[in-house]
């Protein structure tokens, strides 16, 4: 059986490994670690097709910053009770839930018509999900 050598960025493998040597995280990098664990197994969509380049967690959610599939490189922000989670996992979902629901459902999507909303930040990426949006490219 030949396994499939999924292709992620070195700052995607970075933020994994720095997540994984913290023993107490907070929900939101428990949330971004799911996610990124997720998106590096592959998920729904190839993994080729998410390219992260850096992300961040806050109490009740985080922010990445990714190449979106067919798209842009973009920020998105999501947290525990805002609208990007779809729940086709869980209805109250655990931090884990949650993150896997975000790489599914949001990050691994095309950005449709979020592409012509995008605010921008300080730097010029342009920024979708849950508000408020980060200023600049660290929170």
């Amino acid at each position: 059986m030949i396994s499939a050598v999924i292709k992620v960025t070195p700052e995607h493998l970075s933020l994994i490994d720095q997540l994984h040597r913290n023993p107490n995280q907070s929900w939101g990098e428990s949330a971004l670690l799911s996610c990124l664990d997720r998106l590096q197994a592959g998920g729904p969509t190839e993994a080729e097709e998410v390219k992260v380049h850096d992300g961040w967690a806050f109490d009740d959610g985080f922010c990445l910053i990714y190449k979106s599939p067919w798209g842009p490189t973009v920020g998105v922000r999501v947290e525990a009770s805002g609208r990007q989670f779809i729940g086709a996992h869980a209805d109250e979902p655990t931090a884990a839930e949650f993150g896997i629901d975000i790489a599914d459902f949001t990050v691994a999507e095309p950005l449709g018509s979020s592409s012509y909303r995008l605010a921008c930040d300080t730097t010029g990426l342009g920024w979708w999900g849950d508000r408020p949006f980060p200023l600049e490219r660290s929170a």
